[in-house]
């Protein structure tokens, strides 16, 4: 029963990006233990997935694009300074640099449009994998299963409405 309570830290652990040396000093088992349980269990498979996943992928693009925001505003706000001083040079130079980021933020925009397009998932899809899940619950744990059936039904109403 232990090595599952160790097995158990040790996957949040490897999801959350430890090594599997910090994960075994922490866990207190053998480095060896922690990679004969990644290849057994296919975490290293999970956790590509949840750190490529789309939604992590557009978290990191909206992180680029509000630095980049915030970026063009602290130009802007120096090219009115440079307005106020009459300084034509400084004016041209930065709007150089406002044009170089609004082109930026307008490529990654369009990045951030087409990852969004190509990961929509079908509601047919999301309805499938939920009744799977679902009849997995029922074989595993008929009595869990049965508890579950008004919330199964909201949730499917919820996800339908969605769409």
């Amino acid at each position: 029963m232990a090595k599952d309570s160790e097995r158990r830290t040790a996957k949040i652990l490897f999801l959350d990006g430890k090594t599997q040396k910090e994960i075994a000093s922490i866990v207190n088992v053998q480095e060896k233990t922690i990679g004969d349980w990644v290849k057994k269990f296919g975490w290293k498979t999970e956790r590509e997935a949840r750190f490529g996943s789309s939604k992590k992928q557009i978290e990191n693009i909206r992180s680029i694009i509000s630095a980049m925001a915030e970026d063009r505003f602290c130009i802007h706000n120096r090219i009115q300074k440079a307005k106020e001083d009459g300084n034509a040079i400084d004016i041209k130079s930065l709007q150089k640099e406002a044009a170089v980021i609004d082109d930026g933020v307008s490529k990654w925009n369009k990045t951030l449009e087409n990852l969004d397009k190509e990961n929509k998932i079908s509601l047919a899809t999301k309805i499938q994998v939920l009744e799977n899940i679902f009849l997995e619950l029922q074989n595993y744990d008929q009595k869990i299963f049965l508890k579950t059936l008004d919330f199964q039904e909201h949730y499917l109403t919820k996800i339908a409405s969605t769409y």
